[in-house]
């Protein structure tokens, strides 16, 4: 008897095993058709419009953007300027901190 009931487990585990198979398979399936449909859409409203899908719109102008904004070149300053050690500029510290603390007299406003 007890060999009936592995039998009938052995066949219920390869059973379901076949389909969640079947069903993983449809789901790709499904989904690589869905894939190509909407891909063939954009294409074809692509053609009759001869206006670009709006990602492929805004990922070329986040590209745009970052070309722009690159090291030593700013949107609508024409010149690369090259960083030159000439811009660094060596100066003599000194200590400000008690003239700072209290402004001069002639400067004190009285009501």
């Amino acid at each position: 008897m007890q060999w009936i009931t592995d039998l009938v487990g052995i066949i219920l585990r390869g059973v379901m095993k076949i389909a969640f198979l079947l069903i993983v398979v449809a789901f790709v399936i499904v989904a690589i058709f869905l894939g190509l449909l909407t891909a063939l859409y954009l294409i074809a409203r692509f053609f009759l419009t001869g206006r670009k899908p709006t990602f492929v719109a805004t990922f070329n102008r986040y590209r745009q953007t970052a070309h722009d904004y690159q090291k030593g070149h700013w949107p609508g300053n024409s010149a690369r300027s090259a960083p030159s050690t000439a811009d660094v500029v060596d100066v003599e510290s000194r200590e400000v901190g008690s003239e700072l603390s209290s402004p001069p007299t002639s400067q004190t406003r009285v009501d």
